[in-house]
């Protein structure tokens, strides 16, 4: 049986940071453990600014695994621009991407999208 493809895509912010750890977390772990054939994370809105400035121990110690377990963190450009983390983002390895169409290619793709 083909193993599924997930899409975490994490909009929740500083209203909600178990939300942020939880879907750090569910990327890294599942991606660790081959519960999917891949996994794919996308930042958006508030979880953008979260990640940024987050000083939460539990939030960057699950963003650490996710960089360790192979996964490349994508954000949106234009929310990045917004918020004003660009370059905060890019320091700690997020590319930024025009998040619609990122969304849009990744689900045409076969992934299945996890919201947090």
């Amino acid at each position: 049986m083909a193993k599924a493809k997930a899409l975490i895509i994490i909009l929740s912010g500083a209203d909600d940071p178990i939300k942020v750890k939880l879907g750090l977390t569910i990327a890294w772990r599942t991606k660790n453990s081959g519960a999917f054939e891949d996994v794919q994370l996308v930042f958006f809105g508030p979880g953008e600014d979260l990640i940024a400035k987050t000083d939460d121990e539990g939030i960057l110690e699950a963003y650490k695994q996710v960089l360790a377990n192979g996964i490349a963190p994508q954000a949106c450009i234009f929310v990045a621009e917004e918020y004003g983390v660009s370059q905060i983002l890019t320091d700690k390895k997020i590319e930024l991407v025009h998040a619609g169409q990122a969304i849009a290619s990744f689900m045409a793709d076969g992934y299945q999208p996890l919201t947090f």
